[in-house]
This record gives structure tokens, C-alpha cells and sequence, in this order.
């Protein structure tokens, strides 16, 4: 069971499931209902199945409860109504299957992937799991623990306590917290909030199935319609408002020894095709040996041995993040450069030679996701769910950018509101 930060999402009036259409070699995405509950499935030859079960459940829905809905996915493990914690996992282990499940702001996904043979029943497990999950408080205390555990442990590392406090300068509303809550926030959290959260959130009208894999179209439909039986038509849960504050500097001292951490967190306008030119403009900017902030920070001046660069998003929400390490006493001077190279990008420009690189990259890492059923079957979940592009749908955009849209694009970005974080 991990925590992520879903990286993929735009406004829900994007096209979705198209871009198979555009790739002869990819399989068409092909989709039907059960009772209420969307299913979409990808054919990919081999002997496995990957299965995302995913719900509008995650962090932006906890409400007044931060990290409920990470507590909830976690005691997706702990038992049901008929199956025993022991016994449950031991099931999926005799299937041999990979069985996890992911929260992100968005939503909570269960994930199984199993030999195509095995896909009945393991639908059947992660209905179960889905419909009867029991909230035993004796249980919900004792995985309180594991999570608040799990919360010191992701404090321990000043790189992610900087970029926790940076995240709260720049957002408010449903998505200001971290996904996993605060310690005390989850201590609070008590059995009867998790059991109604679980029944408000896990129902059909609110969930998407997604199967990519060699089991056959037909077989997984007629285990869909036996298994998922205790659903209907409704209405998703509505989506919590979020909102945006407008950054500023965050100085956090601290009396730990070791190096100092600089981020920086820029507000980006969440429209599909300008944050994936931002993103192309990052990969440019970013931590591999060809960009531009590795080449200044690391190998011109020795200032850093970290380096990233990435883009977060949801539907309605996206970010620029660049981080960087050094030591204190050269912490002033690596914030200046890497501002330094930020503007002078925005400034300047890109090269053809740095696009044409940095669009490869971004293939290669879509062939890459393509090669994952686990990924894909979460990329299709998140389509439905959120609008969200597929990867090849991703590609696509970006292969229809010009160098000046991915400049205009970086210029835009920089001048919005953002959070310059330092910790030292």
C-alpha cells in the first residue's frame, strides 16, 4: 500500500480513450456498464492482466479529516466481512498476483495484476474488498499507528518537510494538506468516519474498472457482471473546491546538521496543452546531463548533486516543482542560479536541438509507461475518472508543439504566482 501524488490530469472537458485510434498497433479501448459501474478494457498480448479499481476517493475528499482517505485505503487490507486480514492476503499471494492499492489527491486506486487465467478471481477479491471491508476500531487503531509511522518517517527527510510547507503556501481549500494527513490529524480519525467515507466514496457511480491485459473481452465481461453485483445508477460524488494563494517566500530554519534544500513551486494554468509544454520546457530545465540546471548547478559550479524538475496536476489544479541540495553556506548562492537559469530560459528560449531531445525523452518514457499493464490500467481509470489524457493522447500533444508554444508556455508559467522555499 503507497501513497502517490496523481502526475496526471486536465480539465474534464478534454477528449478521452481516443488515442488508441491514432496508433494502428494499439488495441482500441473498448467500454460497458455493470450496473452503474463504468468498466474499460485495453487488450495487450501476453499472459497478464492488470486491474485498477479506482474511486473519486482520495485526499481532496477527506473534508475536516486530513488523511482519512489514506487511513480508508490502508484498511482496504485489514479484513472483511468474510475474509480475515491473514486470509485475505494470503488469498492474492495463492494468485501470485501483484495486490496494492495507491491514494493520490484525486482518488484511491486497488490494483491487482494476475496471470489472465486468474482475472475472475481476482475481481472477486477486489470485490470483497470493495464492497465489505470491515472497520474493526480495534484494527483502525492499531493501522492508526502504522500511518502516523509512516507520516514521521516521510518527516524525517528535510527535502520532503521543505516541500510539504512550500505545498501549503501555494494551495488552499480540499488539496492543502498532505495526502497522508498530520499525525494528530490521523490520531482523530476514528472508526466510525473511515466505515461511512468508505460507503459514501466506494459505490459504482463514482468508481471505474480498468483492465488492460490478454484476457479476453468477453470472459472479463461476463466475470464484471458476476462479481459486481451490489451497484447501480447515481451520481458521483461532487468534487471539493480547491484554491490558490499566492505564494511568496517560505525560510525554514533548522537546527539538524547536513546540507540546506531549495524549492521552487510555480502555479500553472491547468489546460492540458499548456502543461504539457511547461512539462517539455521542465524536462529542458531539469535533472538529467543534457539540462540546463544539471549543467550550471552541477557540473559548471559545483553547487548541488540533486537536481529535479517535474510538473504535478489534477483537474483543475497543476504545479511546476524544481528542487535542489547544496551546502548552507552556498544555499543564497544555489537559489540565485537556479533562478538565474529559469529566467534566462524565459528570457532566451529554448534550441531546436534542446526541443527535439526533450520530445524524445517524452516518448520514451510513454513507450516505457506502454510497456506497464499496471500503468496503463491506471492511465485509463484516471481518463474516465478526471479527463485525464492517456499517454498516447500525451504524446500527441506534445508532438503538435512548436518550439514558441513550449517558450510561451514557460514564460507564462514563470511569471505566475509561485513559493520559493528554503530549508537551512
Amino acid at each position: 500500500m503507497s501513497e502517490i501524488v496523481s502526475h496526471r490530469g486536465n480539465d474534464s472537458n478534454a477528449p478521452a480513450l481516443s488515442a488508441a485510434a491514432a496508433d494502428p498497433a494499439v488495441a482500441p479501448v473498448q467500454q460497458f456498464r455493470c450496473r452503474g459501474l463504468r468498466v474499460v478494457y485495453q487488450f495487450q498480448p501476453g499472459r497478464l492482466t492488470a486491474i485498477s479499481l479506482s474511486a473519486r476517493a482520495g485526499a481532496r475528499y477527506d473534508g475536516a479529516n486530513s488523511g482519512l482517505a489514506h487511513l480508508t485505503e490502508h484498511m482496504l487490507f485489514q479484513g472483511t466481512s468474510t475474509l480475515d486480514q491473514v486470509t485475505l492476503n494470503k488469498r492474492a499471494a495463492e494468485l501470485g498476483g501483484e495486490h496494492n492499492a495507491d491514494t493520490g489527491y484525486e482518488d484511491v486506486s486497488l490494483l491487482f495484476e494476475v496471470f489472465n487465467e486468474d482475472v475472475g478471481e481476482a475481481l472477486a477479491l477486489l470485490a470483497e474488498q470493495y464492497y465489505d471491508t470491515h472497520i474493526d476500531p480495534k484494527v483502525l487503531a492499531k493501522e492508526r499507528r502504522v500511518v502516523m509511522e509512516e507520516i514521521r518517517g516521510r518527516l524525517d527527510d528535510p527535502a520532503e518537510r521543505l516541500y510539504r510547507r512550500a505545498w501549503s503556501r501555494l494551495f488552499g481549500g480540499a488539496i492543502a494538506n498532505p495526502v497522508s494527513g498530520t499525525v494528530s490529524s490521523v490520531r482523530r480519525i476514528e472508526a466510525e468516519q473511515v466505515d461511512a467515507f468508505r460507503k459514501q466514496h466506494f459505490n459504482h457511480a463514482n468508481s471505474v474498472l480498468s483492465v488492460v491485459g490478454g484476457v479476453p473481452f468477453d470472459e472479463l465481461r461476463r466475470s464484471v457482471r458476476r462479481t459486481f453485483t451490489r451497484g447501480g445508477a447515481g451520481v458521483p460524488v461532487a468534487r471539493p473546491p480547491i484554491s490558490f494563494r499566492r505564494g511568496g517566500d517560505c525560510r525554514v530554519r533548522t537546527t539538524e546538521r547536513g546540507q540546506a534544500y531549495v524549492t521552487l513551486l510555480i502555479s500553472i494554468d491547468p489546460v492540458p496543452t499548456h502543461i504539457l509544454a511547461t512539462g517539455v520546457a521542465l524536462d529542458m530545465l531539469g535533472s538529467d546531463p543534457d539540462s540546463r540546471l544539471f549543467q550550471e548547478l552541477r557540473e559548471r559550479h559545483g553547487l548541488s548533486y540533486d537536481v529535479s524538475a517535474h510538473v504535478e496536476w489534477g483537474p483543475d489544479w497543476a504545479l511546476a516543482s524544481i528542487s535542489s541540495s547544496s551546502s548552507r553556506a552556498q544555499v543564497e548562492r544555489l537559489l540565485r542560479e537556479l533562478q538565474r537559469v529559469c529566467r534566462e530560459a524565459a528570457e532566451k528560449g529554448f534550441g531546436e536541438d534542446e526541443v527535439a531531445r526533450a520530445e524524445k525523452k517524452i516518448r520514451y518514457r510513454n513507450a516505457m509507461l506502454a510497456e506497464s499493464r499496471l500503468d496503463q490500467a491506471g492511465a485509463l481509470a484516471e481518463s474516465c475518472l478526471w479527463g485525464a489524457p492517456t499517454p498516447l493522447e500525451s504524446e500527441r500533444i506534445v508532438a503538435g508543439l512548436s518550439r514558441a508554444d513550449i517558450e510561451e508556455a514557460w514564460r507564462k508559467t514563470l511569471a505566475s504566482d509561485q513559493v520559493v522555499a528554503v530549508l537551512r
